[in-house]
């Protein structure tokens, strides 16, 4: 994994937390989190962000596995016909 990989991606179609790639600060003032603290932190951040949209949320992510499965959840609309891409 390289320094800028992201702290939530999927591997083998499950959301899996990576607790050294993240950035928020408030990981490097808590070392004692278990992994499990720190799994439900970084999944709640993600929760928090996109539950707060007025008029959409965009999500996209830096690594092809996870948005690959993004793009696999999204239903697109074309005139009168529905396309799963």
């Amino acid at each position: 994994m390289s320094s800028s990989d992201p702290d939530l991606v999927v591997r083998d179609g499950k959301l899996v937390t990576q607790r050294a790639e993240s950035k928020d600060p408030a990981f490097r003032s808590r070392k004692a989190l278990t992994d499990t603290e720190a799994d439900r932190l970084i999944r709640n951040t993600y929760k928090v962000l996109m539950t707060r949209g007025m008029r959409g949320t965009v999500l996209y992510s830096t690594d092809a596995e996870t948005r690959e499965w993004l793009g696999s959840l999204v239903r697109v609309e074309r005139g009168l016909e529905t396309i799963y891409e």
